[in-house]
C-alpha cells in the first residue's frame, strides 16, 4: 500500500494504556499513526513504539485550541486529514463533590469532553471530504454505574456517552466491544 493511500490515524493519549494499545493495533493494520501525549518524554515514547511502522508522537494539549490547529495543520501538510480520531485522552480529579474545587470539575470537562468536541470538529471535514471516516470515543463503565469520589468524571464520562448516543444521526455509527481495563493518570 503506498504511502499516498495509507489512511492517517490521530490518536489522542497514546503513549500508555489504552491508547498505546490502540496505536499498536491501527500501526499494525497498515494505518500511519500519529499519537499524543502531553509531554516530550510520552512522544518519544510513542517515536519509539512506532517508528518502524511509520508512526510517529506528537505533544499536544487537548484542552487548548491552539494546539490542536497547530497539530492538525502538521498532520495535514505532512501527511493529509486524518480520517482515523481515537479521543482516548482522559483524566480524573478525585474528589467529594463537597470538597471539589472549581478547578477540579473544570479541567475534567476541558479534557475529557471539550476536547472530545473540539477534535472530533476539527477531523470531520477532512473525513466528509474524503467520503470515509472513522472517530472512536474511549468512555467507561463509570459513566453507567458511578464510582465513590469521581462525580465530576462519571458525570462527563456518562456526557460522552449521550454524545455518542445522539450524534449517529448525524454522523457517528456506535460499535460496543468488550471491555477492557487499563490505568488511568
Amino acid at each position: 500500500m503506498s504511502e499516498e493511500s495509507r489512511k492517517v490515524a490521530l490518536i489522542t493519549g497514546a503513549s500508555r494504556g489504552i491508547g498505546a494499545a490502540i496505536a499498536g493495533v491501527l500501526a499494525d493494520a497498515g494505518l500511519i499513526v500519529v499519537g499524543t501525549a502531553t509531554s516530550q518524554q510520552g512522544a518519544d515514547k510513542i517515536n519509539d513504539a512506532l517508528s518502524s511502522r511509520d508512526g510517529r508522537g506528537r505533544v499536544l494539549n487537548v484542552t487548548d485550541v491552539t494546539s490542536i490547529d497547530a497539530l492538525l495543520s502538521d498532520i495535514r501538510a505532512d501527511l493529509g486529514d486524518p480520517l482515523v480520531l481515537v479521543n482516548n485522552a482522559g483524566i480524573t480529579q478525585d474528589n467529594i463533590i463537597m470538597r471539589m474545587k472549581d478547578d477540579e470539575w473544570q479541567s475534567v470537562i476541558d479534557t475529557n469532553l471539550t476536547a472530545l468536541y473540539r477534535l472530533s470538529k476539527a477531523c470531520v471535514r477532512g473525513m466528509t471530504k474524503a467520503r470515509w471516516g472513522r472517530i472512536i470515543n474511549i468512555t467507561s463503565v463509570v459513566g453507567s454505574m458511578g464510582n465513590a469520589g469521581q462525580s465530576n468524571y462519571a458525570a462527563l464520562k456518562r456526557v460522552q456517552r449521550a454524545w455518542l448516543d445522539l450524534s449517529p444521526r448525524a454522523w457517528v455509527k456506535i460499535y460496543y466491544r468488550e471491555l477492557r481495563r487499563s490505568r488511568l493518570y
